[in-house]
C-alpha cells in the first residue's frame, strides 16, 4: 500500500483565526489527497486504510512442504503449528468490533474552536434607590445584581483615604489618599462611619483628592481610615463595538417638572455626543410624578476597557427610585435600573 499523509487531528482548525484563511495543517493533508489522486496514477482505493493484505498463506505453505503420501515431514511439523498459530493472532487482532472500538476511543474533541465563537453578553440591575444629594454634581449610576454575565462584567470603583467627618455636621476632610480617587456616589465604611453614608460633592480641593467633601449624613468621625464604593464599571473581557441598553426609573416629588441627563463615560472619559436629557413629571393629585429614560448606545472598546452611565439632576427632589413588588394586581418589584450589554460586532481579522 502506498504511504499516504496522516489526517490532520481533529484539534486544528479548519481556518487560521488570525488571517481567516485555511490553516496550514489541513491546507497540506488536501494538497496531498490531490497530488495521490489527481495528480497520480493512484486512485482513491489505494489510499483507503484498513487492515494490511494476508502476506502468509498458510495452505499454500503447507501444499508445498507436504510429501507424496500427503503427510508431513516431521521436521516441518512444529513450523506449520507455528504459521497457524501466527494466522489464527493475526485474525484476533483485526476483528472489526475490536477495531473500531480502538478508533472511537482516540476521537478527540477541540479544546478551543474559533470559528464557533461564544455570545458575549451582561445584564445587571439594581434594586435600591440612588438619591441625588446634589444638583450640581454628576453621580454615577450603580448596580447591586448580575443577572447575566458571559464576558462582560460589573466592578466596584473603589477609594481608600485617611479623614474625619464632622464633629456634628455633613463635611468629610480627606487629608490623605491611599488609592483612589474618590468619586461622588461612593458608599463609605470605616470606623464610626454611619450605615450608608456616602460622598454628596466635593467642596475644596483637586477632584478626587484631598480636600473637603460632603457627605449624605451628619455625624462625627475621628480621623481613620475611609473606604469608598460604587459598583458602577461595565467592563468588557474582549474588544469590540457593544450595545449598551439602559432603562432608569426616575420620580419627582416636586410640584414642578424637573429635567435629569444620563450620559455615557468610558475610562473615566465623558464619551462625545452620548447625552440624553429627560423632562420628569411633577407630582399631581398626590401623586409623585415617574418617567422611565430608555435608551440604547453604541461604545466601541478594548480588552478590560470599562464604561459607566453618569446622570444628573437640575433638581434634587428628582432621584431614582426602587419600586417593591406591588398588589391588587399583583406586580413584580420595578429595579430602579437596568442595565443590558451585548456584543455587536467584532474587530476585522485581517492584520491582527
Amino acid at each position: 500500500m502506498p504511504n499516504i499523509t496522516n489526517i490532520t487531528p481533529p484539534r486544528v482548525p479548519l481556518t487560521d483565526p488570525k488571517t481567516g484563511l485555511i490553516s496550514r495543517e489541513w491546507y497540506l493533508f488536501f494538497l496531498s489527497l490531490f497530488n495521490q489522486t489527481g495528480g497520480s496514477t493512484i486512485s482513491l482505493e489505494d489510499v483507503q486504510k484498513g487492515p494490511p493484505a494476508q502476506d502468509i498463506d498458510i495452505n499454500a505453505i503447507a501444499s508445498a512442504v507436504q510429501l507424496s503420501s500427503g503427510t508431513l515431514s516431521s521436521d516441518l511439523g512444529p513450523i506449520l503449528t507455528a504459521l497457524q498459530a501466527l494466522e489464527a493472532s493475526q485474525q484476533a487482532a483485526f476483528d472489526p468490533t475490536n477495531l473500531q472500538s480502538s478508533i472511537q476511543a482516540l476521537e478527540l474533541a477541540p479544546a478551543y474552536t474559533p470559528q464557533a465563537p461564544h455570545p458575549i453578553y451582561g445584564s445587571f440591575y439594581s434594586l435600591a434607590n440612588q438619591p441625588d444629594g446634589s444638583s450640581t454634581t454628576a453621580f454615577p449610576i450603580v448596580y447591586d445584581t448580575t443577572q447575566f454575565s458571559s464576558g462582560v462584567r460589573i466592578e466596584d470603583r473603589t477609594a481608600v483615604f485617611t479623614a474625619s467627618i464632622g464633629p456634628a455636621s455633613t463635611t468629610m476632610t480627606v487629608t490623605a489618599i491611599t488609592s483612589g480617587p474618590i468619586y461622588p456616589g461612593m458608599v463609605l465604611t470605616g470606623t464610626g462611619v454611619t450605615a450608608g453614608t456616602y460622598i454628596v460633592s466635593q467642596t475644596t480641593g483637586t477632584d478626587g483628592s484631598t480636600g473637603t467633601y460632603v457627605v449624605s449624613a451628619s455625624q462625627t468621625v475621628a480621623s481613620t481610615t475611609i473606604t469608598g464604593t460604587c459598583k458602577s464599571k461595565i467592563i468588557a473581557d474582549k474588544a469590540g463595538v457593544y450595545n449598551v441598553q439602559f432603562s432608569v426609573q426616575f420620580v419627582n416629588t416636586d410640584a414642578q417638572i424637573h429635567d435629569t441627563d444620563i450620559w455615557m463615560r468610558k475610562n473615566g472619559t465623558d464619551v462625545a455626543n452620548s447625552n440624553s436629557q429627560f423632562s420628569i413629571p411633577n407630582q399631581h393629585g398626590g401623586v409623585d410624578g415617574h418617567l422611565i429614560a430608555a435608551l440604547n448606545l453604541f461604545i466601541d472598546m478594548a480588552a478590560n476597557d470599562y464604561v459607566e452611565l453618569m446622570w444628573h439632576t437640575a433638581n434634587t427632589a428628582t432621584t431614582i427610585q426602587f419600586i417593591a413588588a406591588q398588589t391588587g394586581p399583583v406586580r413584580p418589584a420595578t429595579p430602579s435600573v437596568i442595565v443590558t450589554v451585548s456584543l455587536a460586532s467584532v474587530p476585522s481579522i485581517q492584520g491582527v
